[in-house]
């Protein structure tokens, strides 16, 4: 599945031999894969506890699980050992996760979706807030629903016209409007 050097396959191999648990393997997961903030995790996992759409890779001294979801995301990914100082720690370089901008010619939904999670989600983000995309109307008005700390945040209006609206507008101007379908009432985690 991916490409792990042998100086990973060996650290890891070490990890597993401390561990001392011989059902113990690697699950690799990729968080929020095909967006421009796709990341690749590492963890313990026991294999009679994932699903059945995990496969098993051997490798020399431990067993990893991939999702097959995410063989397409984590294609021509190669594991390597860095070394920062004194400590040591596994990196991935994983090409395909991200996905792809879409093209010119792909469907405005994509290419919101795609805006929403590369530009405006890491804005909101500093706020512990994100908005998704619900859908886009035939009168071309984009439906969104805010979460995190922007649900029920006092300030959301300003940062709806001001920020996200001013944004997609700016580049996709055959939007009408954007509107906010968010039950703002509930206000446990909001921002302000």
């Amino acid at each position: 599945m991916f490409n792990i050097t042998n100086e990973a396959e060996t650290y890891v191999a070490d990890l597993f031999e401390q561990q001392g648990e011989e059902d113990l393997g690697l699950k690799v997961d990729i968080e929020k894969a095909g967006t421009p903030a796709a990341a690749v995790t590492f963890n313990f996992c026991y294999s009679k506890d994932l699903g059945k759409s995990y496969s098993k890779f051997e490798y020399k001294g431990f067993n990893a699980f991939i999702d097959e979801e995410n063989f397409d995301y984590l294609k021509d990914s190669e594991v390597l050992l860095k070394e920062e100082g004194s400590a040591k720690k596994l990196a991935i370089t994983a090409p395909n996760a991200k996905g792809e901008v879409p093209k010119d010619d792909a469907p405005l939904e994509e290419k919101i979706k795609y805006t929403i999670a590369a530009e405006v989600n890491p804005q909101l983000a500093s706020h512990g807030g994100f908005v998704d995309l619900v859908e886009i109307t035939s009168d071309m008005d984009v439906i969104l629903n805010f979460g995190g700390g922007c649900q029920g945040c006092s300030s959301v209006k300003v940062t709806l016209k001001n920020g996200v609206e001013a944004q997609l507008k700016s580049i996709y101007p055959e939007i009408r409007n954007i509107l906010d379908v968010t039950d703002h009432s509930k206000k446990e985690n909001a921002y302000m």
